[in-house]
């Protein structure tokens, strides 16, 4: 059992760039990518549901569509000219495929099952996997198209119109209506446009960062604790009333408001209850307003999963624990060359040790946080 092992996979995703060669505009990582894939997978999973009248594994589709592209962890980030060379393509594809096993050797036996699926099989041949292949090429062409209507680059053109004629041909029509109404240039076309730009938030502003850090990048993190979290709870610890869907859809959305809100300091927002109450509203009316782009099928899902993320319920404790986890993780990588952060993760690691007595939180304040502590320190 190496979870420690699974996090800092999870955690290095951020650090494998894509696209470099070819100097985008905005820079993009797996990290990102994998947000907008978990973020595309949730709305392609009420489409599936609602639309095409298919009743789906929603849980499944997400964790597939976070998780597909972790094993770059461990083979890089290969361009994909490379990958389908037809003297490497079959070595290539045995490294992943032994780089996806290894990973899910990480885990507590409980979860392995879980996650074979999330990463093994997550572009298989069954209709789950043929989405996620489609999620993966849209999150792609939402970055090239942002590429290039803010530059010039014939690159990123190209690239969007490839990826445009073959989502357009796509014989899953979950994936076709998505396409068509972005190419509408309206509610919809909003909404992922609000998906894509997550990554221009930067978090922790006002500090020297040596890790830099966005909502992007936080929000993949989130959804990925939140995800092993939830499963580990109701799969080791007995809580079977937890719904992890809903949990991951929390965490993968919970700070999609500040795109537009933006992310002022925590410590303003804690300085008095009213201050609290009166940001949290802002926050709350700024995300109905981002849900509304959708046609209203989306409004009862999203509206929970947006407006109401932190909310009461298990799954809502859940999603709190999960972000100031990341904190705390976030703090631990600073410290060992930023000074400045070891007041912050001391503060924030006896805050969680004092509220928390959820199962997960235990469980990682004594086995992760001590894997994650010790490989920080002896690199």
């Amino acid at each position: 059992m190496k979870n420690g092992k699974f996090t800092n996979a999870i955690i290095r995703m951020q650090y494998l760039p894509r696209w470099g060669e070819y100097a985008p505009r905005f820079k993009d990582n797996a990290a990102s990518h994998s947000f907008r894939c978990a973020s595309i997978a949730i709305l392609i999973g009420i489409i599936e549901e609602e639309i095409c009248q298919n009743p789906i594994n929603k849980l499944s589709l997400f964790g597939k569509s976070l998780l597909h592209n972790i094993n770059v962890t461990s083979v890089g980030s290969l361009k994909h000219v490379t990958k389908k060379h037809n003297l490497v393509v079959n070595h290539i594809n045995e490294l992943e495929k032994q780089a996806n096993l290894e990973i899910v050797s990480y885990l507590s036996n409980s979860l392995r099952p879980y996650f074979h699926d999330y990463i093994v099989d997550a572009e298989d041949d069954s209709q789950l996997g043929r989405l996620v292949k489609e999620i993966d090429a849209f999150s792609s062409m939402l970055f090239c198209h942002r590429e290039e209507v803010t530059d010039a680059n014939p690159f990123f053109q190209a690239q969007y119109q490839q990826f445009h004629e073959r989502l357009e041909s796509s014989s899953l029509t979950s994936i076709n209506w998505l396409l068509r109404e972005f190419d509408k240039r309206e509610g919809v076309y909003d909404f992922l446009h609000y998906i894509t730009n997550l990554d221009v938030i930067e978090r922790w502003s006002g500090n020297h960062n040596l890790v830099p850090d966005n909502d992007a990048t936080h929000s993949f993190r989130v959804s990925a604790l939140s995800l092993f979290n939830g499963l580990l709870e109701r799969e080791r610890f007995g809580r079977s009333d937890i719904d992890v869907y809903r949990l991951v859809g929390k965490a993968a959305l919970h700070d999609m408001s500040e795109f537009l809100a933006g992310d002022p300091n925590s410590l303003l927002k804690v300085k008095s209850p009213e201050i609290h109450n009166a940001f949290k509203q802002y926050e709350q009316e700024v995300a109905l307003y981002m849900v509304h782009k959708l046609p209203a099928f989306f409004h009862e899902e999203l509206i929970d999963f947006m407006v109401n993320a932190k909310d009461d319920t298990y799954e809502g404790e859940l999603l709190d624990i999960a972000d100031k986890i990341d904190a705390l993780i976030k703090s631990n990588l600073e410290m060992r060359n930023n000074p400045h952060y070891a007041q912050t993760y001391y503060s924030q690691l006896t805050m969680i040790q004092h509220k928390y007595e959820n199962p997960s939180v235990i469980f990682f304040l004594a086995y992760i946080l001590h894997d994650l502590t010790y490989a920080n320190l002896i690199k």
